[in-house]
């Protein structure tokens, strides 16, 4: 009789630590960020590997500071895996505001030559993209995932000549 009362009050302590776990995301009510691509920058390029400095705006629908200790993410331009990366910096992104991050990231010579592939032949290429990734939070609230698609223009080539 011991051992069953026993094993009955592991199991409500352990349905609890989970419960409560789940509860430490974010505040209830509370919306993800939203995430959009700033600018795309070169800032290294070897033969095997191109580092780029990516910006990246949050905005924050709610009304509550949100607290950003890190993130990391994947960025695929026309459906391919592109620019992988990690960032340790701190940003508080205000109530009802935005902030802009800066973030580097890597994307390997094959990664490189399949976007010049893709690119071969259009027009006027518009590179279509997803951002995924996770937010990781203080105060206790974990990570928060995010997954964001959109559209950066190419930029247009002026032809004539002087």
């Amino acid at each position: 009789m011991y051992n069953t009362m026993q094993t009955t009050y592991r199991l409500y302590a352990l349905i609890l630590v989970v419960w409560l776990t789940g509860c430490a995301t974010l505040p209830a009510g509370s919306e993800p960020p939203y995430l959009s691509i700033v600018s795309i920058e070169p800032l290294t390029v070897t033969p095997l590997e191109q580092k780029y400095q990516l910006k990246v705006r949050v905005q924050n629908p709610n009304d509550h500071d949100l607290d950003i200790t890190g993130m990391s993410y994947v960025l695929e331009l026309n459906g391919h895996s592109f620019l992988k990366g990690v960032s340790d910096s701190a940003v508080t992104v205000p109530r009802f505001g935005e902030a802009v991050i800066e973030l580097s990231g890597v994307s390997t010579l094959f990664g490189f030559v399949r976007q010049i592939q893709a690119l071969q032949g259009q027009q006027q290429p518009n590179l279509n993209y997803k951002l995924t990734g996770k937010l990781s939070l203080s105060g206790g609230f974990g990570s928060l995932p995010f997954s964001y698609e959109g559209a950066l223009a190419a930029p247009a080539s002026s032809e004539g000549g002087v």
